[in-house]
């Protein structure tokens, strides 16, 4: 793997010098990565490419990276191992970033430590670079009582280099009707026979499910989509049926899948898949159970079955018609995620252990009970919006280092 460090010492240090009073560190880093050294007076090119971090040589160089700053990448991550006053230097430069609106952070720690979150930064660009260019489908308008969830689409070009795309919602109930139920019977028997049960959809409600299923399909075809969110609510009145098993089967298929127009979420489920290669759960927090515990439950009608153990199909809790999924997990680890604000500009991130799936009528059909390790008092002072990402296992540490580096910062 390739990595570019920028290196900057004092002119009181030689360059030789630099390499034999960081031996321990540097010597870690050459033989995990192809390393490019890349000095202050060859920042006059165009940067090569991969991750490209700042090392920081000696003390004394913080007027020389300020001269710089703009020819560093837009996220500078500052490596200093503590020898010749680097973490010192280390961190005047990263208040001055903060006092002029740069993004950053600085590494340091032992030698196992600092490669740890080498290794998540160069996993984080490689995350980064898949968005480039990505087309994400908002298909008919976001849901009406989603006042706080849409985005800029003009910074989301900037910032995270996707294309999004509106595509009428009429087009759905047009492909939907040109679908015929004999085209779909032999998916909607392997969606119900691969299923731990089924409680109250009939054959024919699936079948249904799965014709607007190959409708979304065909329309993210056509788009070139490679993420969408669905206002699947204003769907029901007009093709009787749910979103819920095409989103379902769309995210299982690798295709970012989101529920009632929900940009902000949407694009949190991409994050999360680009970072991770992960399927993603997206959901309501529907009820705290223990604020002390950190304990709550998640809830959403659609969920890729594949990222469950076993699902049953049910119907569409709102509704209660169509058809929806309820998966259901073993006790696992799990992380939830949200970024959001209409440039995505915050996050909220906890790893979280899966207690149980629980079956409350009240509620969508997924239901997770979770215990998660951030305080509840997120949700209730300062939440990102309603809809939440769950993603099987402890993906924290990476997350944080893709979020942060798309220009996001934590809630406070």
């Amino acid at each position: 793997m390739k990595l570019n460090l920028i290196t900057f010492a004092s002119s009181l240090a030689s360059r030789e010098s630099i390499f034999t009073d960081h031996h321990e560190l540097l010597d870690a880093i050459n033989e995990k990565y192809d390393v490019q050294y890349i000095f202050p007076e060859e920042l006059d090119k165009p940067l090569p490419e991969g991750a490209t971090m700042v090392l920081a040589g000696s003390g004394g160089v913080e007027e020389m990276v300020k001269a710089n700053i703009d020819r560093l990448p837009p996220y500078v991550v500052l490596i200093a191992d503590g020898l010749k006053n680097s973490l010192a230097a280390s961190l005047e430069i990263l208040s001055w970033m903060r006092q002029n609106d740069r993004h950053g952070r600085v590494l340091h720690g032992p030698t196992g430590f600092i490669m740890q979150g080498i290794g998540d930064y160069v996993a984080a660009h490689d995350a980064i670079a898949k968005l480039q260019g990505r087309r994400i489908g908002v298909i008919g308008k976001p849901s009406g009582w989603l006042i706080a969830s849409n985005v800029d689409y003009a910074a989301m070009r900037e910032r995270w280099g996707v294309e999004m795309v509106d595509v009428p919602l009429d087009e759905v109930v047009k492909g939907y009707e040109a679908v015929a139920a004999d085209e779909v019977q032999d998916i909607a028997d392997e969606f119900i026979s691969k299923a731990a049960g089924v409680k109250e959809p009939s054959r024919d409600e699936v079948v249904k499910a799965m014709r607007l299923y190959r409708s979304v399909k065909a329309l993210v075809e056509r788009y070139r989509l490679d993420a969408f969110t669905l206002n699947c609510f204003d769907l029901i009145p007009t093709t009787r049926t749910t979103g819920c098993v095409a989103l379902a089967l769309l995210n299982q298929e690798g295709i970012p899948a989101g529920c009632e127009g929900d940009e902000q979420t949407l694009l949190t489920m991409l994050a999360v898949q680009a970072a991770t290669g992960e399927m993603t759960f997206m959901a309501n927090p529907s009820k705290i159970l223990d604020n002390a515990a950190h304990e709550m439950v998640l809830a959403h009608c659609t969920i890729a079955p594949a990222m469950t153990d076993r699902y049953i199909v049910r119907d569409h809790y709102e509704s209660l018609s169509g058809v929806a999924v309820e998966g259901i997990f073993d006790p696992m680890d799990m992380t939830v995620v949200k970024c959001g604000g209409a440039s995505m500009e915050r996050y909220f991130i906890s790893k979280a252990h899966l207690i149980e799936c629980t079956t409350n009528p009240n509620m969508c059909r997924t239901q997770l009970h979770l215990r998660l390790d951030e305080p509840l008092d997120y949700f209730l002072e300062r939440s990102i919006g309603n809809h939440h990402v769950i993603v099987r296992g402890d993906h924290k540490q990476r997350l944080e280092s893709v979020l942060r580096m798309l220009g996001a910062t934590p809630t406070t």
